[in-house]
């Protein structure tokens, strides 16, 4: 990843510890940081960190993670956002060190949806692909960078244009967590 790339993306609600590299970016997630809306459980979050660039039209974005472990709830993943009540995210993260698991979440109209599936194992690295094709997303994940899984394809209702897609980072708990950006790719 060559930094002069990243040039255009943009940074919401950037967390206080940041350390651009020459081929990585390490980021700490700030305790008690997530992205979702459950209003008829009254939880209301907007406070995660989304590092991202505006775009409009057909996309195809990559971008890889690397992290040491994923304590309970921690996330690192993909996302595109329209605004605060109408976004998608992916991402890897455990209740408990012995379940990881690969969701997604819609958020419409200010109403989050959580769709997961199990993995037998919880990687060190993970690979999100976020394609647009016209009015449809399609989100994937690899483990090798090589051979990608579809998680989960979608329509975002109000992208008419411009869409904000980037990578994410959240410790909904009270701890911070540690992850590093590898790889940022927008064809």
């Amino acid at each position: 990843m060559k930094l002069e790339n990243l040039i255009d993306f943009e940074w919401l609600n950037e967390p206080e510890n940041v350390n651009f590299a020459d081929k990585e970016i390490r980021l700490v997630a700030n305790a008690n940081t997530d992205f979702w809306q459950a209003l008829h459980h009254q939880i209301k979050k907007d406070n995660a960190h989304f590092f991202y660039k505006k775009t409009e039209g057909n996309f195809s974005f990559v971008v890889k993670w690397r992290f040491e472990n994923t304590t309970p709830f921690k996330q690192c993943g993909i996302m595109a956002r329209i605004d605060e009540r109408n976004w998608f995210k992916a991402s890897l993260l455990s209740k408990d060190e012995n379940s990881p698991e690969i969701g997604t979440c819609l958020t419409v109209q200010g109403y989050s949806d959580w769709a997961g599936a199990m993995l037998s194992d919880m990687p060190n690295e993970i690979f999100y692909k976020l394609e647009r094709r016209g009015d449809d997303f399609v989100c994937y994940y690899s483990l090798d960078g090589q051979t990608y899984i579809r998680l989960r394809q979608f329509y975002l209702r109000g992208v008419e244009s411009e869409i904000k897609i980037g990578a994410y980072l959240a410790s909904p708990q009270n701890e911070s967590f540690e992850a590093v950006l590898d790889e940022i790719d927008f064809a």
